[in-house]
């Protein structure tokens, strides 16, 4: 075939490919429809580890199944729980520490309204704060 580009003239011949019609039929508009495959280009198959019905298999490159053998191991223990453990112990700590934090808090409070009920020489209320000191500790 000849072609012309920018004035340049040139013999193009496009390349043949070998072309096979599958046994798949379709229908378009009510007509029959056969779909055509090139031959020799090769559809690359990805390795995989799969499971179908709680049956394991492997495919390879070239597409074939085959079949794994699996040897029955001990359970394991999820991968999660070392974290879980870990993320629980710092929780716990947390927890711990801040009600530490909050009883000191309390404790210094009525210290400190009990020196004012002192000092303002309010009997009821530094009987009712000591009474509550006691519960505190």
């Amino acid at each position: 075939m000849k072609l012309c580009y920018r004035g340049v003239e040139y013999d193009y011949t496009p390349p043949v490919l070998e072309v096979s019609e599958s046994e798949v039929l379709g229908s378009y508009r009510g007509r029959p429809l056969r779909f055509a495959y090139v031959k020799h280009v090769p559809f690359p198959q990805s390795e995989a580890n799969l499971t179908f019905r709680g049956a394991n298999y492997h495919t390879n490159r070239h597409g074939e199944v085959e079949a794994v053998v699996q040897v029955k191991q001990a359970p394991q223990e999820p991968q999660f729980k070392p974290v879980f453990d870990s993320m629980a112990a710092a929780r716990r700590t947390l927890l711990q520490e801040s009600a530490r934090a909050h009883q000191e808090s309390m404790r210094r409070s009525l210290e400190r309204r009990l020196q004012v009920a002192q000092t303002q020489g309010n009997a009821v209320l530094v009987r009712q704060l000591e009474a509550e000191m006691h519960q505190l500790a």
